[in-house]
């Protein structure tokens, strides 16, 4: 039998790679023992680009990448080998991280030195990108075939994801375009009524800031109509969304009227004259604070709807409250002045305000209401997006 003699060289090598993972930098080292080969890969990469001549980063290099290679080699094999209708997402990512570690590696001069033969798979990334678009464009027509509205939407995914991963894919943009057409949810808003006996009112300002914040939303599946538009785009909507006041009043008036007797000692109310010159003469003042707190509150209680159009029963009910409390505040006093302070007497030179307009009163208190009514929405048309 024949002893085989390992030369120094390769020893002595072998020793200083062993060294270098027991000794080397202790992020490198426990990410390389925990598997992570492509965060040690980097890690050595990262290391040369700041020293160049770093010994332990040049002996770790081509260790931790050969590791990464084998592992993702070893990856991209079993997931071929799987029956996973996806299998292919898997093989473009484990492509997509090879690639990144060679793209890094060539754009470090002094790890080219190390080692000249980091390895580039292009063609192989492009092949399963390519397999990956159409295992998502099949079961997107999959979908699609089923002619139902969440199976379209469904479909619409899988042919966003296919052309995420083959751009020119042949026909996917004509899919999408069908896809999202028949899976998308259209609404119809109906005009709120404002009725009211003594007061000129109108929605506009209300029913336009709804259809202005919902159409800004953008969602991929949902398209808001006021009912003028319908005629437009000669469409019977899927929904519907009916608001209706259960009850408003506005600029419900209340006064209030607080009479206060004020009384202060040791105030300054005269000089006398004496033998020793003037003198300040000092008493009791009082006065008599008549203050007035006019309230206007203008309140409602909207009832909110989601209609199914075609069966009519009602998806989903709120009932929205809002309520906006205007106010003034005046006062007179009778007696001497002295006896107020001097917030009291800046409130008697105020005067009585005239109250906003019925219309800009109407608008405040359904601002809450509007902020309601849109996260209603939100909630519910969401899940479409």
């Amino acid at each position: 039998m024949r002893t085989k003699i390992y030369p120094l060289f390769n020893l002595g090598f072998l020793f200083i790679i062993v060294l270098s993972i027991s000794s080397g930098c202790v992020t490198g080292k426990k990410r390389f023992e925990q598997g992570d080969y492509d965060a040690a890969t980097m890690q050595a990469i990262k290391r040369l680009r700041n020293n160049p001549d770093s010994k332990k980063a040049r002996q770790y290099l081509p260790l931790a990448y050969e590791h990464a290679l084998e592992y993702h080699l070893n990856a991209i094999e079993v997931a071929k080998a799987s029956s996973d209708q996806f299998k292919w997402d898997a093989v473009v990512t484990h492509y997509t991280q090879l690639n990144g570690l060679y793209n890094e590696i060539v754009k470090c001069p002094s790890c080219l030195n190390i080692f000249t033969n980091p390895r580039l798979f292009q063609t192989e990334f492009d092949d399963a990108r390519l397999l990956a678009s159409k295992a998502h464009f099949d079961a997107g027509l999959l979908e699609f075939r089923k002619y139902t509205k969440p199976s379209a939407r469904a479909a619409y995914r899988s042919f966003m994801t296919a052309k995420d991963y083959t751009p020119k894919y042949a026909g996917i943009d004509l899919y999408l375009d069908s896809a999202l057409t028949l899976g998308t949810v259209h609404v119809l808003i109906e005009e709120i009524p404002v009725h009211s006996r003594r007061l000129s009112l109108t929605n506009e300002f209300f029913q336009n800031s709804i259809l202005e914040h919902v159409n800004a939303l953008n969602y991929t599946f949902v398209r808001f109509y006021r009912e003028a538009d319908l005629g437009d785009v000669a469409l019977i909507p899927d929904d519907v969304i009916v608001m209706q006041f259960d009850d408003f009043v506005v600029g419900q008036t209340f006064v209030r009227e607080r009479v206060e007797t004020i009384e202060k000692d040791s105030v300054e109310i005269g000089v006398e004259k004496t033998s020793d010159g003037e003198q300040a003469v000092y008493g009791t003042v009082k006065a008599e604070l008549t203050t007035y707190t006019k309230t206007l509150t203008s309140s409602g209680l909207l009832d909110f709807q989601i209609v199914d159009a075609q069966s009519g029963s009602t998806i989903r009910q709120r009932k929205l409250p809002g309520t906006f409390v205007w106010s003034t505040e005046w006062a007179t006093y009778n007696g001497q002045e002295e006896a107020l302070s001097n917030e009291q007497l800046g409130i008697t030179k105020l005067r009585e305000r005239f109250p906003p307009s019925p219309q800009d009163m109407f608008i405040e208190f359904t601002q809450p209401i509007y902020n309601q009514v849109i996260r209603s929405i939100d909630q519910y048309y969401r899940a479409y997006n």
